[in-house]
């Protein structure tokens, strides 16, 4: 039990770091015009250096494919497609958009036997559904007109299949290895695949003239990197040692509550009445199905458990 609620704090902890990291990463994204591709570059492969000289985890195996798909589809892919709808939308949609991976993990789980079937299930659904059409969109009476870019809602949805894949991979990893281990050789082969791009985007980037603008950029950079990617992925892969994937996703809760307060009061990102509707459907939803996963499968008949 004690070890159960380490993890949930742990993976709490790490959800609400995620949702500053969102907050700086709008400023750096939209307010500096920094490239996406070379912000996921710096962020894994300075993490991972990070790592490599505290914790030093032990050398890795060969990777196997379903590790390098982790790192390549898991972490890269959640981060670049989260980035790319923050900066078509704003923090607080784009965490929102990401936060409906948690219907998908639960929806895996459950048709895998990792949870059981409860009646609450289509409600829950409809709830995460129906929040969803609120936050992106409005009615009137010319019809539903979006209210955030297309790109936007593309990428936040795909930032949510990429956070779900994620989620499931690194459970099965996470038995076996490491919080630690799981994240810096992640971080690593992550960094390696994206840093061509990453270094050609960077070469082309016009970096501030000021001191000052410089400054403020580079102390962003280096929040997103140590609080936003070493801490926050090291927490919650943490937290799923000990939780299903569906009770840390439950956790993570915590990182749309933290993100939306963040870019009211930093960046005055405020939303329309029905998109904070919207999430907070979406959220409910969250929250009433941690209490649905109670009734989940005994520990040694889950997937991915030894």
């Amino acid at each position: 039990m004690r070890a159960e609620r380490a993890a949930l704090a742990a993976a709490v902890t790490g959800s609400a770091l995620w949702g500053l990291s969102g907050t700086a990463a709008q400023v750096i994204l939209q307010g500096f015009a920094f490239p996406v591709w070379g912000l996921v570059t710096i962020r894994l492969l300075g993490a991972a250096l990070l790592l490599l000289l505290i914790a030093r985890p032990k050398w890795p195996r060969p990777w196997t494919a379903g590790f390098a798909s982790l790192a390549i589809l898991g972490l890269v892919g959640s981060q670049v497609t989260y980035l790319e709808a923050l900066f078509y939308s704003n923090v607080t949609t784009a965490t929102l958009l990401q936060f409906l991976f948690l219907p998908m993990v639960a929806g895996f789980e459950l048709a895998t036997g990792s949870i059981r079937w409860s009646a609450r299930w289509a409600l829950l659904l409809t709830l995460a559904a129906a929040g969803t059409i609120l936050l992106v969109g409005t009615f009137s009476s010319h019809g539903f007109s979006i209210l955030i870019t297309p790109l936007g809602l593309v990428f936040g949805l795909l930032s949510a299949v990429s956070g779900a894949y994620y989620t499931l991979a690194a459970q099965r990893f996470v038995q076996t290895e490491s919080a630690w281990w799981v994240t810096t050789w992640g971080f690593l082969l992550g960094g390696l695949v994206t840093a061509p791009i990453g270094a050609w985007t960077l070469l082309e980037y016009h970096w501030p003239a000021s001191f000052a603008s410089a400054a403020l950029l580079g102390g962003l950079v280096l929040f997103v990197i140590v609080a936003g990617t070493l801490l926050a992925f090291s927490l919650y892969v943490y937290g799923l040692r000990h939780l299903s994937a569906t009770e840390a996703g439950v956790a993570a809760s915590f990182e749309p509550i933290v993100a939306a307060t963040a870019g009211l009061l930093i960046l005055g990102v405020a939303l329309s009445s029905l998109q904070y509707v919207g999430g907070g459907l979406i959220i409910v939803a969250v929250a009433w199905l941690g209490g649905t996963v109670h009734s989940r499968v005994e520990p040694s008949k889950r997937v991915g458990r030894p």
